[in-house]
């Protein structure tokens, strides 16, 4: 494959396409107030979206506009159709023609390889699709940062990908994050199907992410540190199978199942069962956790899913609260045993660590001094994993000035 070629026909076509999309943003915003919608958006919710910088802010509201017309159903198909549109010179007609054709659409990936300076085998996080991009944004950012995931804009110009607007470059969400927010936006979103229909119908929504885009993964000792749970039915319960591997305890009518072997941090692995519900309720705070505790149950006779249900990192149940307005409750029996003191847990709850970070991350972005000490006191999170994850956010910001 000559890339040199790929990049001339790149080149170009921005060239060609920048004076027009600029046209046809003005037009937009005149002709459906695309513009305006923007602005209420941003407003209504200025608290997160206040937090991007005032420059991004404005390229995103571009990356809308955009999108709003040549997105699957798009507005582009009304447009040719308009007097004004027909008017334009042949070769402007003709590209905006072509666009109509093969729909823009905001995507979330990963990247694979870099076969060429700028151009990136990526793969999309929901679907597998490869594709071929083009897009030397991304090439700035991965020399700057450690990025789980990319968002953005992109359309084909039939050899390659290219991006448009700004890029979010995502340092812990990944794709399971972003499709529980999905569903927390709209229940009804259970398949990539209903996702991607979800990110044409609500992008502002999306957008909103990048201000959570600068935090990092949440690690201890190599392990990332999130909620990982999965809910069977259940209704064979015996006590007595539990007591070799797990601590047993009992309040309210839910049997709480701790491993020995990773009851304490970062692990926390244990399982709950309701009465009630008569249902099993598998919750760590790793993968190996999770995993230790799937095997545990098989010995038993129990087959709980290997791919868990929820596998939720503390940066997006933070973005959740922030945009949405209220805590993510993922494992609704955990409560139930909070406030019982137990020599054993001695490690502190994945929610000191949530709490942290949104002490954390708004003091970081203030430009003011962090009184780290306070921060752990104050939420009671682990003073070795608060400075560690202080420490890695530090760095990683400071790459990206």
């Amino acid at each position: 494959m000559d890339y040199t070629v790929i990049k001339a026909k790149c080149q170009k076509i921005s060239d060609f396409s920048e004076p027009v999309l600029n046209e046809l943003m003005y037009y937009g915003a005149q002709k459906n107030r695309l513009s305006q919608r923007f602005d209420q958006l941003a407003k209504k919710h200025k608290r997160v979206f206040n937090r991007l910088d005032p420059s991004n802010q404005g390229l995103f509201k571009s990356q809308f506009i955009i999108h709003e017309i040549f997105k699957r159903g798009g507005l582009i198909h009304k447009y040719l159709n308009h007097t004004q549109i027909k008017r334009l010179p042949q070769d402007v007609f003709d590209y905006l023609q072509k666009q109509a054709e093969v729909p823009w659409r905001f995507a979330y990936w990963y990247i694979r390889s870099s076969p060429s300076p700028d151009f990136f085998e990526a793969v999309d996080v929901f679907t597998g699709e490869e594709f071929l991009l083009f897009s030397p944004g991304v090439s700035r950012t991965l020399m700057d940062s450690n990025i789980a995931t990319f968002g953005g804009l992109i359309n084909s110009n039939g050899s390659c990908y290219q991006t448009f607007g700004p890029l979010m470059g995502l340092m812990s969400f990944k794709a399971d994050d972003i499709f529980f927010y999905a569903g927390e936006l709209d229940p009804l979103v259970e398949s990539i199907d209903d996702l991607t229909e979800l990110i044409e119908k609500e992008l502002f929504s999306f957008i909103l992410l990048s201000a959570f885009s600068a935090i990092p993964m949440v690690q201890h000792k190599g392990d990332e540190i999130l909620s990982v749970s999965s809910a069977i039915e259940f209704s064979d319960f015996e006590v007595d199978i539990w007591q070799t591997d797990f601590r047993v305890e009992y309040s309210k009518g839910v049997f709480k199942m701790s491993m020995r072997e990773i009851e304490a941090f970062p692990h926390f692995g244990c399982v709950y069962w309701g009465e009630n519900e008569e249902e099993l309720m598998v919750s760590a705070m790793t993968d190996i956790g999770y995993l230790t505790l799937v095997k545990c149950l098989a010995k038993l006779g129990i087959e709980a899913p290997l791919e868990p249900d929820i596998r939720l990192h503390l940066s997006m149940k933070m973005a959740i609260n922030d945009i949405l307005g209220y805590e993510v409750d993922l494992v609704p029996y955990e409560e139930i045993f909070q406030n019982r003191s137990d020599e054993n847990d001695t490690s502190p709850e994945m929610n000191t660590l949530n709490d942290f970070l949104k002490m954390l991350i708004p003091a970081v972005n203030s430009n003011k001094e962090v009184d780290i000490d306070r921060m752990i006191s104050e939420t009671g999170a682990d003073p070795k994993v608060a400075k560690a994850v202080y420490e890695d956010l530090i760095k990683k910001l400071e790459r990206g000035k």
